[in-house]
C-alpha cells in the first residue's frame, strides 16, 4: 500500500511541476509546492519504514511463542490422546505445512495417526451435486451394514459414508476393512476424496483441517455447508470430531465459522481456528482429548465462545 502510495505521488509531483512551470513560468510559487511534495514523500519513506519495522517485530513475537508452544508441548498434552488413534482430513484449501504439523503433534500426545484423507474440491462444489448423490446411491448399495436413513440429503448420504470408511466408535479405532476399502476407491474414483500415502486403520478421533476460504460467496457459503454437513456426520459415527484452520476460517463465510453458527453442529463438534500458530497446534489436541471424553468446545482467538484452551476462561465482551 505504502509503496503504491509512493509511485502516485512521486508521479503527481512530476505533472503538477510541469502544470505549474508552464502556468506560472516557475513564478513564485514553484518552491513552495516542490517543497510540500518533497516533504509528502520523505514522510511516506517514514511511514513505510515504520511499518516494516513493525512486521519484522510481530514476526519475532510469533517466532517466539511458537518456539514456547513446541517446546512445552511434550508437558501439556504429552499422553493426552494415549489409546487412540486419529485420522486426519484435510479438506481442499488446508495448507498441507498444518496437515503435516498436526500429524506431528498427535504424535507428541501419545495418539496414533491412521493416516491422512484428502477431500476434493469437487465434493464441496454445490454444482456438482448431482454426481455426490448419485454416487453416495450407488456406495450404499454396496456397503453391507451401513444403514442411512432414506430421506438423508446427498451431502448426509455421502458424509455417512466417508465416516465408515475412515472412522469408527471403536476405543483404538477399528481396522480398514472391505466396506471401507471399496468406499474409498469410489470416492477417489469421482475426485471426491482420496487417501494420501496409506491408511493403516480408522481412528475413533477425526480431525479436519481446512484453510482460506476460496471463489466467491456463494460458493463459499455452500462449500461451508457441506464441511458442516460432513464434520456432523463423521462425529455421529466416531468418539469425537475437531474442524481447525486459520483465524480467516473463524470469520463471517469461513467454514469454521458456519460450525460455530450451527446450534446442532456446534453442541458436538469443536473447532479450533489460528492453526498456522503452534500454540493452535496444542489446543486442537487438548480439544481432541476432550472430544474422546465426550466433550465440545469452540477453542481459539477469534469469536471462540470457549476462551483459547480448554480450561482458560470464556470471552465475556
Amino acid at each position: 500500500m505504502i509503496s503504491f502510495r509512493y509511485h502516485i505521488v512521486s508521479l503527481v509531483s512530476v505533472f503538477l511541476a510541469l502544470a505549474v512551470g508552464i502556468a506560472l513560468g516557475g513564478g513564485p510559487l514553484k518552491g513552495q509546492v516542490d517543497d510540500t511534495l518533497v516533504s509528502q514523500v520523505r514522510s511516506d519513506r517514514h511511514v513505510r519504514s515504520d511499518l516494516k519495522d513493525q512486521i519484522a517485530a510481530l514476526r519475532t513475537q510469533s517466532a517466539f511463542t511458537d518456539d514456547v508452544a513446541a517446546t512445552t508441548a511434550p508437558r501439556l498434552v504429552g499422553g493426552a490422546l494415549k489409546g487412540h488413534v486419529v485420522t486426519l482430513v484435510a479438506l481442499p484449501t488446508a495448507p498441507p505445512a498444518d496437515v503435516r504439523a498436526m500429524a506431528r503433534m498427535v504424535r507428541v500426545a501419545g495418539g496414533g495417526v491412521a493416516g491422512t484423507v484428502r477431500i476434493g474440491a469437487p465434493l464441496l462444489d454445490v454444482g456438482r451435486k448431482q454426481l455426490v448423490d448419485e454416487l453416495g446411491t450407488q456406495l450404499e448399495g454396496r456397503s453391507s451394514g451401513l444403514a442411512i436413513p432414506p430421506d438423508d440429503s446427498p451431502y448426509e448420504r455421502v458424509g455417512a459414508l466417508l465416516a465408515r470408511a475412515v472412522a469408527s466408535p471403536r476405543a483404538g479405532g477399528g481396522r480398514v476393512d472391505g466396506p471401507a476399502t471399496s468406499i474409498m476407491a469410489g470416492l477417489s474414483t469421482a475426485n471426491l476424496a482420496s487417501v494420501q500415502g496409506s491408511l493403516t486403520g480408522r481412528g475413533d478421533l477425526v480431525l479436519f483441517v481446512t484453510g482460506a476460504g476460496q471463489g466467491s460467496a456463494g460458493q463459499q457459503q455452500g462449500a461451508s455447508t457441506i464441511v458442516t454437513t460432513l464434520v456432523q456426520a463423521v462425529d455421529a459415527a466416531s468418539r469425537g470430531v475437531v474442524l481447525a484452520g486459520p483465524a480467516s476460517a473463524a470469520r463471517p463465510g469461513g467454514q469454521i465459522r458456519a460450525v460455530r453458527d450451527d446450534v446442532g453442529a456446534a453442541r458436538n463438534v469443536s473447532t479450533v481456528d489460528s492453526l498456522d500458530r503452534t500454540a493452535a497446534q496444542v489446543v486442537a489436541v487438548m480439544a481432541l482429548a476432550r472430544q474422546a471424553a465426550g466433550h465440545s468446545g469452540q477453542y481459539g482467538a477469534v469469536d471462540a465462545a470457549d476462551g483459547a484452551m480448554p480450561g482458560a476462561p470464556a470471552p465475556t465482551g
